[in-house]
């Protein structure tokens, strides 16, 4: 049923530490913060940075930190450092990609939200690497960068020299297959992909491990790695799994408490012990623990 391994405690590039035993009967709002049009996506860093996406705008919002105006980058377009609908973010500390979906490209951004470089392979005559419509993006600890292939329905793995070294989830993966692909997250040995009804775990080299969330999750939007499990989120609901994929808690809409009514949620992350939890129009924070 399940991915059978524990999880690890990476999320890209950074640790969490929050812990499915911290999450009580209700969750109370700490505060929130912005005023997005249709945010889509929500990445804090190890700095205690927050990077939040929003598609309508087509623009990224760089929180310094939480009490802090943001730094924003974009607007539609095609040029460098313009984006058409952007749907994933992820950071090393050092550099920031953005899965640019309309313009089937990867941009990569300094600290500072300077350009560097793009990766565009959508008309490659290497048909292995190409990709469209990227759907997210996320890098691991040994620089290696993957693309969730709106188009291709499959996650690409490019080496730090953007070369490509694997493929995740394609015909070849068999039950592993992937349907409705919607957001990645990588650890020191695991990749998760999140769809539409599931969970799937294949590990570092490509090799399909698994799956979890069937029969429980639908219509998921996002999900994020915990210290001892996995929060999978959709519009409506949180689920709760243990480090072996079995369902701890679900969790309502109505049990957020929050000064503002969350109207939809869009995504989810955790930092220490926060949790973020992204809707259409704010970033609402709740802490947990002590």
């Amino acid at each position: 049923m399940g991915a059978k391994s524990a999880l690890g405690v990476y999320l890209c590039a950074w640790t969490v530490a929050v812990s499915a035993q911290s999450i009580d009967s209700v969750l109370v709002e700490e505060f929130s913060i912005g005023a997005f049009q249709r945010a889509v996506r929500v990445v804090p860093d190890a700095e205690g940075r927050v990077f939040i996406l929003d598609a309508d705008q087509n623009k990224l919002f760089l929180f310094p930190d939480v009490s802090s105006a943001p730094l924003t980058l974009g607007g539609f377009g095609w040029s460098a450092g313009s984006f058409d609908k952007p749907t994933g973010v992820a950071t090393d500390g050092i550099n920031i990609y953005v899965a640019d979906y309309g313009n089937h490209r990867i941009q990569r951004f300094d600290r500072n939200l300077n350009f560097i470089s793009s990766l565009s392979t959508r008309d490659t005559t290497d048909a292995a690497s190409r990709f469209g419509y990227p759907l997210d993006v996320c890098l691991s600890h040994f620089g290696d960068l993957f693309v969730l292939d709106g188009e291709n329905q499959r996650v690409l793995k490019f080496n730090p020299s953007y070369h490509l070294v694997g493929i995740l989830g394609d015909i070849n993966a068999g039950q592993g297959k992937l349907q409705t692909p919607n957001k990645l997250a990588v650890t020191t040995s695991r990749i998760y992909i999140g769809e539409k009804n599931r969970i799937v775990d294949f590990d570092y080299f490509g090799n399909y491990l698994g799956s979890f969330g069937e029969g429980v999750v639908s219509e998921l939007i996002g999900f994020t790695l915990l210290e001892d499990g996995l929060l999978a989120v959709s519009n409506s609901t949180l689920w709760f799994f243990s480090k072996d994929g079995v369902l701890q808690t679900t969790f309502l809409l109505s049990r957020l408490i929050s000064g503002e009514r969350i109207d939809r949620i869009q995504d989810v992350a955790c930092n220490g012990n926060r949790l973020f939890i992204l809707s259409s129009t704010k970033l609402h924070i709740f802490r947990l623990g002590p």
